[in-house]
């Protein structure tokens, strides 16, 4: 329990250094601080771009250093504590100012267009969110055993940290991606550990409802807008994404401000600084994930309808976009520079074809390949897709990515439902969004960035709903709370395997040994061998060990080793050559889960059959059986 603790705080220290470094520049810009909520939300969103923009740049220059992350994070929290104290004294004595000058004459508030949500309505969807919470924060507090998180979203920063900088790994496409959001792990890391990684995960899930909040705010009205953060924490991608250490609720959090920013000045007028802040958070989408190409791409759709429909505002939106692109790039793009420097390309590894002719590209692999793109292209299917999606998420990234069926329950609603202000900027922002991902890559997670404004639109529909007959009203009603009741419940189910560890009933050891396929791989390597170590690793899951692990597979594609090898009995001595130590071969022996190249395994069992079994000396030898039926078997060999 003291462990989860430590973890915890190690989390809550991360936030207020975040909001000591966001609040200063927000007040500089004299935007987003209409309230406490919108002001916390704005200054977390621009402090954690620039802590990471800050740890990215101390990686290139080679100047990571735990003592240095820690001694900063203290002082940054500190100041962080300082501003909210400050922001407090300030609200308190404006609303103590409000009391002695309250006027003889007050203007009676403005009526709302539509009558706000009932109690027990908002009040029942906060509980169902709110269980929906506790439900991945029972996950988050687990270690981490997450497949994409032990292969990169965790393993680089590990790396990152053990070397001290940002050091280029040729046989790992992914050290040259976006890792904005990975330099928020490296802090966490820095300060603990796996499971405070997890936990930052899930506090952005917590900020993704609160910019959905903000989001909706000037289109229905803060009431609906807080039933619309709610909404946005029951969708079952979202609860899942918050029990992992991966990236796209923070990419989602940053596309949903972006839009946000976007709105206050492109369609209410406001002052142009927030076009600073838009470019802000499209920096920090564009720093997490490619990903976010696509949201600003779509994002351009409203831009250019307003431009057409409202000659007046023309200059205003060239005035944005140019503001919004330099401040963006300014944030972002050094990663792009970087991969440029190491690949030749800033979108390593897509369009190869195009930035790097000179490098062999699989041909059974392009950038848009079919088997990417299991919905096809035709306009059927363009119509037809968020069914597919929907019903059968399985075929489409998998179930735990899944939105759920309220927005397909709610479509419908559309037809007759009132025309409200905003809302056809945001169906041409989905819209266009949803056509890009259908061309270019069909996997439901992608569709994360869409939630909050989905949950907008499907809110107007809920709105509308207030207007239809009482026994209809109820029922319909009564079907969307089925819904979230479900999304609620199947969140505390998903976590239900880890309540043991997060109580600290069961130790973390433990745990992992029971659902981490790599653990006891890893931990007879961690006890037998050095942190110079170097294993060559059929797994790509490789967190858990202390030393350096190389994928076998791009070393071999990029080295062709096993060419070069014609006697068996040479495999181990050039392997040596190389500078590996270790080697771990991994094979299934079902037709379920994960599926490996047989190279490696075959080149060390050929030696051994040649009777070399002093040269190749077995660690740990064991079998797992996966969640999804699978049968795995580990082997982690020294080689003498």
């Amino acid at each position: 329990m003291l462990e989860h603790i430590l973890s915890i705080l190690t989390v809550l220290a991360i936030g207020f250094s975040a909001y000591g470094l966001g609040r200063p520049l927000l007040r500089g810009l004299g935007v987003g601080t209409d309230d406490l909520l919108s002001t916390a939300v704005w200054s977390l969103a621009v402090g954690f771009v620039v802590a990471g923009v800050l740890l990215a740049v101390a990686g290139m220059t080679g100047l990571l250093a735990i003592p240095a992350i820690g001694g900063l994070t203290a002082l940054a929290c500190f100041w962080g504590l300082g501003e909210l104290l400050n922001d407090y004294i300030r609200r308190c004595e404006r609303s103590l100012s409000a009391v002695v000058r309250q006027p003889h004459f007050q203007e009676p508030p403005q009526a709302e267009p539509f009558a706000p949500p009932s109690r027990w309505l908002r009040t029942t969807v906060f509980v169902l969110a709110g269980i929906a919470c506790l439900g991945s924060l029972i996950g988050a507090l687990a270690p981490p055993t997450d497949g994409d998180a032990l292969c990169y979203h965790l393993e680089l920063p590990k790396t990152f940290l053990a070397v001290g900088g940002l050091e280029f790994l040729p046989d790992s496409d992914n050290s040259t991606f976006p890792l904005l959001v990975e330099m928020w792990y490296l802090w966490a890391l820095a300060l603990d550990g796996g499971v405070a990684t997890q936990l930052l995960h899930f506090g952005f899930g917590i900020l993704l409802a609160m910019a959905a909040v903000v989001l909706a705010t000037p289109i229905v009205g803060r009431a609906w807008a807080q039933v619309a953060g709610a909404v946005v924490l029951l969708v079952p991608s979202v609860t899942n994404q918050m029990t992992a250490p991966l990236n796209d609720v923070a990419l989602a959090f940053h596309c949903t401000l972006a839009l946000a920013a976007w709105w206050r000045c492109g369609v209410d007028l406001e002052s142009r600084r927030w076009f600073v802040l838009c470019g802000l958070c499209a920096g920090g989408a564009l720093g997490t994930k490619y990903l976010a190409l696509l949201f600003l791409a779509a994002l351009a759709a409203p831009v250019l309808w307003i431009a057409w429909r409202w000659p007046d505002r023309r200059r205003l939106m060239l005035e944005g976009v140019a503001v919004a692109t330099i401040v963006a790039t300014s944030a972002a793009g050094l990663w792009y520079v970087r991969a440029a420097w190491h690949r030749g390309n800033p979108v390593h590894p897509f369009f190869s074809e195009v930035f790097e002719p000179h490098v062999a590209v699989d041909d059974e692999k392009p950038t848009f390949r079919n088997s990417k793109l299991p919905l096809g292209r035709s306009p059927f299917s363009l119509l037809t897709g968020a069914w597919h999606v929907t019903m059968h998420p399985e075929r489409y990234g998998g179930r735990g990515h899944q939105l759920g069926g309220l927005f397909l329950a709610v479509a419908p609603g559309l037809l007759w439902v009132r025309r409200l202000r905003g809302l056809e900027v945001l169906m041409a922002v989905a819209g266009a969004y949803w056509v890009l991902w259908f061309l270019l890559r069909q996997n439901v997670r992608f569709l994360l960035p869409l939630v909050p404004i989905l949950c907008v639109i499907a809110l107007w529909v809920l709105i509308e709903m207030q207007r239809l007959p009482v026994i209809p009203r109820r029922v319909a009603l009564a079907a969307v709370l089925t819904v979230f009741l479900a999304a609620s419940a199947a969140a505390v189910a998903r976590s239900s395997d880890r309540l043991a560890v997060a109580c600290g009933l069961e130790s973390r050891e433990a745990f992992l040994a029971r659902n981490e396929p790599t653990w006891l791989a890893a931990d007879a390597g961690n006890q037998l061998g050095n942190q110079g170590d170097h294993i060559l690793s059929q797994e790509h899951r490789a967190f858990y060990f202390n030393c350096r692990v190389t994928r076998e597979n791009l070393y071999r594609l990029r080295t062709g080793y096993d060419r070069g090898i014609d006697n068996p009995l040479q495999f181990s001595h050039t392997l040596r050559e190389a500078g590996f130590t270790h080697i771990l071969l991994a094979e299934n022996r079902s037709d379920r889960g994960a599926q490996y190249d047989p190279t490696l395994t075959k080149l060390a069992e050929a030696q051994w059959k040649a009777g070399d079994t002093e040269s190749l000396v077995k660690l740990a030898d064991y079998q797992f059986a996966d969640i999804d039926g699978g049968i795995r078997r580990y082997r982690l060999v020294m080689l003498q």
